[in-house]
């Protein structure tokens, strides 16, 4: 235990996990995350090969750990591999060390004769990445691949990163390419980074060759925004009528059906969008435009007073009790209201009760309530349209990434969080609302000295403030047409951009729930005033 607290610093403890606990508990989430736990403790080479044999698929986070326990020796060299310098990897004969070493991005970086050489030792066994590699000695390089067929230009295209896509990729395509590409594995990916990056013009203006193609809804959608920047509005308004049709979520209908509404003016649309049971910025937005009102939603819930049932701060159990929702038909679910009618299980009870309505009717909930009291009703919308966002308000919610609690704080910013607090906090902890709520609270008011908007704070709060500033500062949220909707659409990080809408119509809600209502569209329009957004634009 005392060499578990060395490494993790007297701040942030870990609640000791055994290897009889693992081997106990269900397959799932929270075994990973007790895994990953356990592999930070003093343990032997046998104790964690048999921890990580219990990971349920793999989780590279675990398996980071593992490799730092492990006497595997195939895992010992791959790691080592991996770590080498290209000087090193020169001198390796073993086909399998130089294709672990050796990323396809280092490889654009090295001289012809570096690049024959690499190509030796790793053919016959990695033929494919050594005609890879060798491509990249033709001139002119792009040109090369295209010939070469293979789908080979799209594995380059999306692996290399974005200075070389810039330097390599941005030229003009015919329109037999453009249609051969994408039909290609890994086009939708590529279709992002083009349109998301204003240096790559000339293979933008190929896009618009593009007909009725098998791409997904959301690449048909980038296809519009990529023809309204080339000013061919009747391009982009066929591409979102394909997009709208093709959608399977609501939102991503609305998305279309908002944008044909900001090309054409056409009232029909913002009519239509005005209807809509979903509540987002899109249809927020129609009903505001066209003075309507909204009452899909709920924000307070008549329950008994009386003891739960439940240990619902125990991640195993919300664990099973999700898995019990996500099978149950509407009378199962009906059950479940009547077994969780207690106001100390109000999260549970809103969450079954939101699904049972097949999410026509919305959460709206504001629980914890002793956490919130001292807050602003401006703060308290904030934190509950973040909250809402991160974990429908429940306790023990684990992520992927092992955020954890209500507000999915992840394990490095605790650390840092009880820091800054001077305490001794376990990650478990964390499942305890008000902790959790506290830590996080303490995070928004950082975020907030730099950080005017709500919508920039769920950027921020997402994917961290230094990428929020850069994103800042490279141009967006400026005035300009279709803004400051181009901007928000045009973010390359798929999961900041949509959490950040989403968050912000939560926002708006909460204020009119806490009897401050504010109008969403003047919101919007100050995205384009930076004085009124963030310190880093000043």
């Amino acid at each position: 235990m005392r060499k578990l607290l060395l490494l993790l610093s007297p701040l942030l403890l870990s609640a000791e996990v055994s290897l009889s606990q693992l081997e106990e508990a269900p397959q799932g989430r929270v075994r990973n995350f007790n895994i990953w736990q356990f592999m930070q403790q003093d343990i032997t080479v046998s104790q964690a090969k048999s921890a990580y044999l219990l990971t349920k698929n793999y989780n590279h986070k675990i398996f980071i750990k593992y490799a730092k326990k492990t006497d595997d020796a195939k895992i010992l060299e791959n790691r080592r591999c991996s770590k080498l310098k290209t000087s090193a990897l020169l001198k390796e004969t073993n086909a399998s060390c130089v294709n672990n070493g050796l990323g396809l991005k280092q490889a654009l970086n090295l001289t012809k004769t570096q690049r024959l050489s690499f190509c030796k030792t790793l053919k016959p066994q990695y033929k494919q990445k050594s005609e890879l590699i060798l491509l990249m000695n033709e001139k002119p390089f792009v040109l090369h691949v295209l010939k070469s067929g293979e789908n080979n230009y799209l594995k380059l295209f999306n692996s290399l990163g974005t200075k070389n896509r810039q330097e390599y990729f941005n030229v003009k395509l015919s329109k037999e390419h453009i249609e051969v590409l994408s039909k290609e594995k890994g086009f939708d990916k590529a279709l992002k980074y083009i349109v998301t990056d204003k240096k790559m013009h000339r293979i933008q203006e190929s896009l618009l060759q593009l007909q009725a193609c098998d791409v997904s809804a959301e690449s048909y959608f980038f296809l519009a925004l990529n023809a309204l920047k080339l000013k061919a509005t009747k391009k982009a308004i066929y591409y979102l009528e394909i997009a709208q049709k093709k959608a399977y979520f609501q939102n991503q209908k609305d998305k279309a059906l908002f944008w044909k509404y900001l090309i054409s003016k056409e009232l029909s649309y913002l009519e239509e969008l005005s209807q809509g049971y979903d509540i987002n910025i899109y249809t927020l937005y129609a009903k505001e435009k066209l003075a309507k009102g909204f009452d899909n939603y709920f924000f307070s819930l008549n329950l008994e007073d009386k003891k739960s049932i439940l240990k619902l701060e125990d991640p195993y159990v919300w664990e099973k009790l999700l898995s019990k929702i996500k099978s149950s038909d509407k009378e199962g679910l009906q059950r479940l209201l009547e077994k969780y009618n207690t106001k100390e299980d109000e999260v549970i009870y809103a969450f079954i009760y939101s699904k049972m309505l097949r999410y026509r009717v919305h959460n709206y909930i504001m629980p914890y309530k002793k956490a919130t009291k001292n807050l602003t009703n401006d703060d308290k919308a904030l934190l509950y349209a973040l909250a809402r966002q991160e974990s429908h308000f429940i306790p023990s919610a684990i992520s992927r990434s092992f955020a954890l609690g209500v507000m999915q704080i992840m394990p490095f910013l605790i650390k840092a969080l009880a820091k800054q607090k001077k305490e001794e906090v376990e990650l478990n902890d964390m499942f305890n609302p008000y902790k959790n709520i506290s830590y996080a609270s303490q995070h928004i008011r950082y975020l907030k000295k730099y950080l005017f908007h709500p919508l920039f704070i769920a950027y921020a709060y997402n994917g961290g403030i230094g990428f929020t500033k850069r994103h800042l500062l490279r141009g967006t949220f400026l005035k300009g047409s279709y803004e400051p909707f181009l901007s928000m659409e045009l973010m390359s990080n798929t999961e900041s951009r949509e959490y950040g809408k989403k968050v912000l119509a939560n926002y708006v809600v909460y204020k009119k729930i806490l009897g401050e209502e504010i109008k969403l569209i003047p919101l919007l329009e100050s995205l384009t005033q930076p004085n009124r957004t963030d310190r880093f634009r000043r």
